[in-house]
């Protein structure tokens, strides 16, 4: 499945208690520097701070070879596509790490309290990274077509009185049906493309309608 963020290729390794950094970071490396081999390209790690590549030992040593993004890193440091690798990121992390994989590939390893991705995976197609040799699940229907309307209305960030609007009507109707999933609806929509800044203010919308 492809995107409107136009990755050619999504992966990610789900957040579990019963897998330590190393073995969920190793998953994603792996991948990526396979993506690296078949593109002929070189990587790009994106984290949320630098330093974090220090604490485990396969992201050091793909840090080591490869490009190290963060978002408030300056553009002057290697600010191009390639394959990606995005470690625990959050809403920003994540939209700088689908910037940089545009046309190729992107593999996140998911830290569940930061910004879950199972509605990313889900939009996206990805591969789970845990179980490789399983088909990629996708979205429920009804998500799906919400997702798409949702789309719709992320001109101006969910900040304008018709997008506000609109997207509280779309999330009261999820509501009536019993299926309105904050972290999917999220996370689909941040596959989608839409901006950090847009997804908060739907999570701000989704938390008046179902305070958690």
């Amino acid at each position: 499945m492809v995107s409107t963020i136009s990755l050619a290729r999504a992966a990610w390794v789900p957040d579990d208690p019963e897998r330590d950094r190393e073995a969920a970071a190793g998953l994603a490396v792996a991948w990526v520097r396979q993506q690296c081999a078949e593109q002929q390209s070189s990587g790009i790690l994106v984290l949320k701070a630098f330093g974090v590549e220090r604490q485990i030992p396969s992201l050091r040593s793909f840090a080591a070879e490869h490009t190290v993004i963060t978002p408030g890193a300056p553009r002057s440091r290697g600010w191009r596509s390639g394959p990606v690798l995005a470690y625990a990121p959050d809403g920003t992390t994540l939209e700088l790490a689908a910037r940089l994989a545009r046309g190729s590939s992107l593999a996140a390893v998911e830290s569940a309290h930061r910004f879950p991705l199972r509605g990313w995976a889900h939009q996206l197609g990805a591969v789970d990274l845990s179980r490789p040799d399983e088909r990629p699940e996708g979205l429920r229907p009804e998500l799906a077509e919400a997702v798409d309307r949702l789309d719709l209305c992320t001109t101006n960030g969910f900040d304008d009185p018709f997008g506000k609007q609109q997207a509280q009507r779309i999330l009261r109707t999820l509501q009536g049906a019993g299926v309105l999933d904050r972290d999917v609806i999220l996370g689909a929509l941040a596959a989608r493309g839409a901006s950090e800044r847009a997804v908060r203010h739907l999570a701000k919308l989704i938390n008046e309608l179902d305070p958690q």
